[in-house]
């Protein structure tokens, strides 16, 4: 979801896995403050119990309306993010289609976080933020996502993990290391779910489906939701179901809370990592990283980069599964080794375009992705006429601009509505 709408999925934790319904709350009653901090000061001693960490010191706690918490994301916005950035970033999934053209980028992450938020852990604070609209018997499980957070912070430094994400240029990055905060929590929460039957979260069949599955439930119950772009939505579920995921085979054959506690110290770099354990766990698969220089650095002063970030594997997937089918998305964004994406914009503000590098661990996977984005890009760009093949790839125009998709060995290069006179001085 980039850096903006990434970054807050730290501390709104989704109704969803919790498996909680919207119509569900006007028929209880609201609990009474009391009632809820008590609720909290009996959950941290599980939780801590749970996960073993005990707090170093006590957790702060407060009450929220669903009007505060609205307020309380707007605030973190105006903050943590330039106006001007987050135009740039919902421009650049504008043009790749992950958002509807014309859509207001800021408002919809907004709509959607506001409507999910259950509850929230403050870092900066250092304060637990209750929502005071839920009944006790649905916040608890909230609680336990959260304070799991809290003890995050306490021991792992969890705020400065969350600024040194809001400043990367990494998206990707930056949502591994939610994945690995996100799936921390549910996994406590899971553990504090099925403590009655004796079971626990390891146990649990394949969680990435099970998450996946509550789609058309989510969909059903929350408006905003059900309309959001499938970008939007399955960025916002990736941490939860993917990073619990990840925990689990972290913690197999036995293995204890500690191996997750070492993960912190060498936290994941990438979403390939969590998509694929073995790549973190057993082989690590280090991203090579490309410089924007390599992606802009040939076009010259009328052209400037507007906003850069690294996709990753789950965006790639995401970005083909727009006009193909789901497995053959997957499978041609596996092997991904290295990207950035860029927005180019003209200096004077007239154009822009969108020019995304990567490199593969293969010739084999290069090739793969760029015969998957040869069938993507007349589906993108149904207004395009084809034009001759050239440079291992098909070209498309419209008007005086150009967009194509080329391989050079390990790399692809994906363009799209550059202008013609920019073309030529693009590097190899």
């Amino acid at each position: 979801m980039g850096r903006f709408g990434g970054g807050f999925a730290w501390v709104a934790v989704l109704l969803l896995s919790l498996g909680l319904g919207g119509r569900t709350y006007a028929l209880m009653q609201e609990s009474g403050t009391e009632e809820l901090l008590k609720a909290a000061d009996e959950i941290t001693q599980q939780v801590a119990r749970i996960r073993g960490l005990e707090p170093k010191a006590p957790i702060q706690k407060g009450i929220k309306t669903r009007e505060e918490i609205g307020e309380y994301l707007d605030r973190r916005v105006k903050e943590d993010y330039d106006e001007k950035d987050l135009l740039r970033e919902g421009r650049l999934l504008e043009k790749l289609g992950l958002i509807p053209e014309g859509a207001n980028y800021k408002d919809l992450v907004m709509k959607l976080l506001t409507e999910q938020v259950g509850g929230y852990y403050d870092p900066d604070l250092k304060t637990l933020f209750i929502a005071g609209w839920l009944p006790i018997d649905q916040q608890r499980p909230v609680m336990v996502h959260e304070i799991t957070h809290a003890l995050q912070d306490q021991y792992f430094d969890l705020g400065r993990m969350i600024k040194q994400d809001i400043e990367l240029k990494n998206d990707d990055q930056a949502l591994a290391h939610r994945a690995l905060a996100e799936g921390d929590g549910m996994a406590v929460m899971l553990d504090y779910l099925l403590q009655p039957a004796g079971k626990s979260f390891q146990e649990l069949p394949d969680l990435v489906f099970v998450m996946r599955s509550q789609l058309t439930l989510m969909e059903s119950q929350f408006a905003v939701f059900r309309e959001a772009p499938v970008y939007l939505k399955e960025t916002l579920l990736f941490p939860y179901g993917y990073g619990a995921a990840f925990l689990q085979k972290v913690r197999a054959n036995g293995q204890p809370w500690t191996a997750v506690d070492k993960i912190y110290s060498d936290l994941p770099e990438s979403t390939e990592q969590i998509i694929h354990p073995e790549k973190y766990l057993v082989s690590r698969d280090k991203p090579k990283l490309i410089k924007p220089e390599e992606v802009l650095g040939p076009l010259g002063e009328r052209w400037h980069e507007g906003y850069r970030s690294v996709f990753g594997e789950l965006s790639i997937f995401l970005l083909l599964k727009l006009y193909l089918p789901e497995e053959r998305s997957r499978k041609a964004a596996e092997g991904w080794g290295g990207d950035l994406a860029v927005l180019a914009e003209e200096a004077q503000g007239q154009g822009s375009f969108v020019l995304l590098e990567s490199t593969w661990d293969s010739e084999q996977d290069a090739e793969e992705f760029r015969q998957a984005l040869e069938e993507w890009l007349p589906r993108r760009l149904p207004n395009a006429r084809k034009s001759d093949d050239s440079g291992g790839g098909s070209t498309y125009s419209e008007d005086d601009r150009l967009s194509f998709a080329q391989r050079r060995g390990l790399k692809v290069r994906l363009a799209l509505e550059i202008p013609r006179e920019a073309v030529s001085r693009l590097g190899p």
